[in-house]
């Protein structure tokens, strides 16, 4: 197989039709858009969401010690946007009842909606420690680990006290460490953490699974019309079925550069602005070469399969395993973070479909042994000529079978021939 004028001649058609499309101007600036507000949305969400009226909550304490250093301590914060409490205490007296009366009071206010939640302390809190909120939404971590940490405070300093000690000298001697990570390199070294890195290897994972989904899909897509509006028969008798698929992937590919770059540049000049000096960059232009690679990998993939599908309904169920394995890493991006010389993942490496995955969990934690890194780039090349090689046998076959689809036997044979 060998690239011909025919084939470049297809892939500035593939390119030029696709480049001028709506969808393709609008995702070449929604996609950074969208990260982006993934990125900050949290965030944003969390401010908007915030109460604008402070929280009542309900407490009894059957110690007579939690009570006013909680609120107390809820006076100075947190505090609403204006200068007020978030959180206000409601003192809720025994009055002679016991503590199953006083749970049924509480609870029958908390379903009038006339208190936020209940805090209930026990008497015996100060030696077991155990503490009960009461609330008709207990997925409020934020308020829930507040109040324990600082219940769990005031009742360890009355019992320091107790003991005869002072609480702010066991306080300086038992301060948390201030842990200072610093990332060491052949370069040298330099401050850098867990958001850094980890954050660089999402960015190119969700690139390239956006990359693959919308290009892959677009290049399915395109054969899928072609053959039920017999165009294709049309090109193929212009140009053989290799230059029509090497132009196809070509013409996609240079599409998918013009999206990466056009990331790229905002992706710099977001670093330069908001001074991401830390961020891991040893290996950016490694990690670059497999994005495309494992792009032109892909591409191969999808025009094996869009070869067979004669509808849109058969392309979406065959690429729809694909999209699944493309996703894989995307879950396990975590859990490879926290090891990622695990022998598991350097064998997942070394596993085409997800080497460049593997590699951009990896590269901006850890350099991998320059044997790893020359094997897997290896393997990947010699993949993506196995894929080519396999697809233009396909290709040359399926893109003009119509109707039912081959069996495997048959794709098989077309492979062999």
């Amino acid at each position: 197989m060998k690239m011909t004028a025919k084939a470049f001649r297809v892939a500035r058609w593939e390119f030029i039709e696709r480049v001028k499309t709506k969808s393709f101007l609008i995702g070449l600036f929604l996609t950074p858009a969208i990260m982006g507000l993934f990125a900050v949305g949290p965030a944003l969400l969390h401010d908007t969401l915030q109460e604008q009226h402070s929280l009542v909550i309900a407490v009894y304490d059957g110690t007579g010690v939690v009570l006013d250093s909680l609120e107390a301590s809820l006076r100075h914060g947190p505090l609403l946007a204006d200068g007020k409490p978030k959180y206000q205490i409601e003192r809720v007296e025994a009055a002679g009842r016991d503590l199953a009366w006083i749970k049924a009071d509480l609870d029958s206010a908390l379903l009038r909606d006339s208190v936020w939640s209940a805090l209930v302390v026990p008497p015996a809190a100060l030696d077991s420690h155990q503490v009960e909120y009461r609330s008709r939404n207990v997925s409020d971590i934020e308020t829930i680990s507040m109040l324990e940490r600082r219940v769990s405070d005031i009742i360890s300093e009355y019992r320091l006290t107790n003991a005869g000690l002072d609480p702010e000298q066991v306080g300086t001697l038992t301060r948390s460490t201030d842990l200072r990570t610093v990332r060491v390199s052949e370069k040298g070294e330099e401050e850098s953490g867990f958001l850094e890195s980890f954050g660089l290897s999402y960015v190119f994972l969700i690139m390239l699974m956006i990359m693959i989904l919308t290009s892959g899909q677009m290049l399915v897509r395109s054969m899928v019309e072609e053959k039920s509006n017999r165009i294709v028969e049309i090109l193929i008798s212009s140009c053989s079925p290799t230059d029509l698929m090497f132009g196809k992937i070509m013409g996609i590919s240079m599409l998918g550069i013009v999206q990466v770059l056009f990331w790229s540049l905002i992706g710099t000049i977001l670093v330069i602005t908001a001074d991401l000096s830390n961020l891991p960059l040893d290996n950016i232009w490694l990690m670059m070469l497999y994005f495309i690679l494992a792009f032109l990998f892909y591409a191969a993939v999808f025009v094996a399969l869009g070869s067979l599908a004669s509808t849109e309904q058969e392309a979406q169920q065959m690429t729809g395993y694909l999209t699944m394995l493309v996703m894989l890493p995307i879950v396990i991006a975590f859990m490879a973070t926290q090891s990622p010389n695990n022998p598991v993942l350097v064998v997942l490496t070394m596993i085409p479909p997800l080497t460049a995955q593997m590699m951009f969990m990896r590269l901006p934690i850890t350099t991998p042994p320059v044997w790893e890194i020359a094997s897997s780039l290896l393997i990947l090349v010699l993949s993506i000529i196995a894929v080519t090689w396999i697809a233009g046998k396909i290709f040359r076959t399926g893109i003009l079978l119509t109707g039912k689809r081959p069996s495997l036997d048959e794709i098989f044979r077309w492979i062999r021939s």
